[in-house]
């Protein structure tokens, strides 16, 4: 019994050193494991360089108010004069977001001016004549994706209007436009073909509509593509919007050709594939008016199936030469051809000086003089 109880406590001497080797050993392999765990959920916590590398949109703007004076005063000149005074006001702003491959482009042009002018020569009151020589709201938003090399599939919205009323002054003077009458937007999905500093685009798939919110220019003609029955036409009540579908190009180049020489050229093209049932609407509208006693109601166009007839055409172009930042030389031209769009030519009893029929005309308009900038450019990135 001795001798078992004595051998149970040397294996019992024995193994104790064992025991606590195995636990000095399974200790630092704890702690080890430990680390590692924490060094990776260290690791998860901070975003790797992928992500962090990952490239932001970035806004590049320009905001570039202007303004533009032009005064003469005569007083017992013997060359003779009227003393004037003529100011306009423009603003240009360029917005665009740029994200790898999408483009959002913004652009808003506006413009006012207004002209005094002593008539008599008396100079009492100095200016009596007050008149619009400028006046412009024009506003587009783009948005494309590149496609490969240079083109891009893009959607585009552009509003078009006037701030104030526009005469056409002669013995008769008549309202020919207001705010909202007429206004355009012009929405599309197409294709553009992109350089540094031009650009084509291309769509057969194009709406605009036609707005002209005013009663009293319906009334005289001034309808603008806003197409009428004959029971509104008695009534008096109007249709004041028009919507047509067709095809829309706009070429756009802005570059400087030399030092401190700036070019800028717009086009634009619209072609309504709705025109010629409008006109042929318009045809007998006319007649039933005829029939009826409204032959003098300057309303409706003479029929054609000229290609020019059912389409609009603008093109703007200017010449810039800056002295400094703030200071400029400018000479502009604008030629548009509007199909809806009624020169006043002649006149007729009781009515408005309108030429009753017309197809519409080239219209011109042609600026130039000195401009002073007060360069509002603010580059950010978001």
């Amino acid at each position: 019994m001795k001798k078992i109880v004595l051998a149970s406590l040397l294996m019992f001497a024995v193994s104790m050193p064992l025991y606590a080797q195995e636990e000095i050993d399974e200790q630092p392999a704890q702690e080890a494991t430990e680390q590692v765990t924490e060094e990776t959920a260290a690791a998860e916590e901070q975003p790797s360089e992928e992500v962090a590398a990952k490239p932001k949109g970035t806004w590049t703007t320009s905001s570039t108010p202007a303004l533009k004076i032009d005064e003469a005063y005569y007083n017992n000149w013997s060359a003779a004069g009227n003393s004037q005074l003529a100011i306009t006001a423009a603003f240009n702003g360029t917005y665009k977001y740029t994200n790898g491959k999408d483009f959002w482009d913004n652009i808003i042009d506006l413009a006012f001016g207004i002209h005094w002018q002593d008539l008599d020569g008396k100079n009492t009151p100095l200016l009596e004549s007050l008149r619009k020589n400028e006046d412009k709201i024009d506003l587009t938003s783009t948005y494309s994706r590149a496609l490969k090399g240079a083109w891009n599939v893009n959607a585009m919205a552009n509003f078009k209007t006037q701030f104030y009323k526009g005469y056409q002054y002669g013995e008769d003077t008549a309202l020919i436009s207001n705010f909202m009458a007429p206004a355009y937007l012009t929405t599309s999905l197409g294709f553009e073909y992109k350089k540094e500093w031009w650009n084509v685009s291309l769509s057969f798939l194009t709406g605009r509509t036609t707005f002209v919110c005013s009663d009293s220019l319906i009334k005289n003609g001034y309808n603008y593509g806003v197409i009428q029955d004959t029971d509104f036409l008695k009534t008096g009540h109007y249709r004041h919007a028009y919507f047509g579908l067709g095809s829309y190009v706009k070429f756009y180049m802005k570059k400087d050709i030399a030092k401190n020489l700036n070019l800028y050229v717009r086009a634009e093209l619209f072609y309504d594939y709705m025109k010629r049932s409008n006109l042929q609407r318009e045809a007998t509208t006319r007649l039933e008016l005829e029939h009826n006693g409204y032959a003098d109601w300057n309303y409706g166009k003479k029929l054609g199936y000229c290609l020019y007839h059912e389409m609009d055409f603008d093109l703007e172009v200017k010449l810039e030469y800056r002295f400094s930042s703030w200071l400029a030389a400018y000479a502009g031209f604008q030629m548009r051809y509007d199909s809806d769009f009624r020169s006043p030519s002649e006149t007729y009893p009781g009515f408005s000086v309108t030429n009753k029929g017309a197809m519409g005309a080239l219209q011109f308009f042609q600026t130039a003089g000195l401009q002073v900038y007060f360069n509002w450019k603010t580059p950010k990135e978001a």
